[in-house]
């Protein structure tokens, strides 16, 4: 009895302070940082359990929410954000990790084919897109980012009735993203098999499976709205980022073309 006493006693006048913020803990986690109360020192075995705990979880995350939108997108996006997001791995994370490993594989396996294919020193258009793909495939993460914010300005627009607002336009664009770079992936080794027969059509397949993917996903997505109109609203919206995005390339090219 005294000992329990004694135990209870030391609990009560032993205070945890995090080590982050400095408020008192109660419990395994800082309320108000959320950092662990036990900071102990680091070890080896520490670092090891941490690095699998990352590759377990990052992994997990990355393969569900592949697996969602691969078989239900607008779904998935929608109950994103309503609040089911503990499984998911977080939208603008999942685009940049995609498209640098596709940007990679694309410089590394197809980008000197497709150089090859099309570039002819002789002629100064050529040489000028040599210039410009050069510039693409070594920035493809940043021209997925373009693509992001001018798909999230132009469908806030066209779909401002249904009352979603600016930043919840940009996950359902960001994960839109993200699934064009997963088909992107599957379909990449014929692209690599078949690059130099594919060179000028692939760019206007890529654009054609947008589209698709675009039409399944904002038909889940506004699911309270008949899917012809969502349909012929999302060929707008594809019309018109097009546009953009051709505009921004052409500027970018002649900026490109002067260095």
């Amino acid at each position: 009895m005294g000992k329990t006493l004694k135990k209870t006693a030391h609990k009560i006048n032993t205070t945890i302070i995090c080590k982050n913020c400095g408020d008192q803990v109660s419990g395994n986690f800082c309320s108000s940082c959320g950092q662990r109360a036990d900071t102990h020192r680091l070890n080896m075995h520490f670092i090891l359990h941490e690095l699998q705990h990352g590759l377990i979880h990052f992994d997990k995350g990355v393969l569900y929410t592949a697996k969602q939108l691969l078989t239900r997108p607008g779904h998935t996006i929608r109950e994103f954000l309503e609040g089911k997001r503990v499984r998911h791995f977080q939208p603008l994370s999942f685009a940049i990790v995609l498209a640098t490993f596709y940007g990679l594989l694309w410089h590394y396996l197809i980008f000197d084919r497709l150089h090859a294919s099309l570039i002819d020193p002789r002629k100064d258009i050529t040489r000028a897109s040599g210039k410009i793909i050069t510039w693409i495939t070594e920035h493809f993460a940043f021209d997925g980012l373009i693509l992001i914010i001018t798909s999230t300005l132009v469908s806030y627009v066209i779909f401002k009735k249904r009352k979603y607002n600016l930043a919840e336009h940009l996950v359902l664009n960001t994960y839109l993203m993200g699934l064009f770079l997963i088909v992107s992936l599957l379909v990449f080794p014929l692209v690599y098999i078949f690059g130099n027969a594919l060179t000028l059509q692939y760019g206007i397949v890529q654009q054609f499976f947008l589209l698709l993917l675009m039409c399944w996903c904002y038909s889940q997505f506004f699911n309270n709205t008949s899917k012809a109109k969502i349909i012929g609203l999302t060929l707008g919206s594809f019309f018109i980022i097009s546009l953009l995005n051709l505009t921004i390339g052409y500027f970018a090219g002649w900026i490109v073309t002067q260095f």
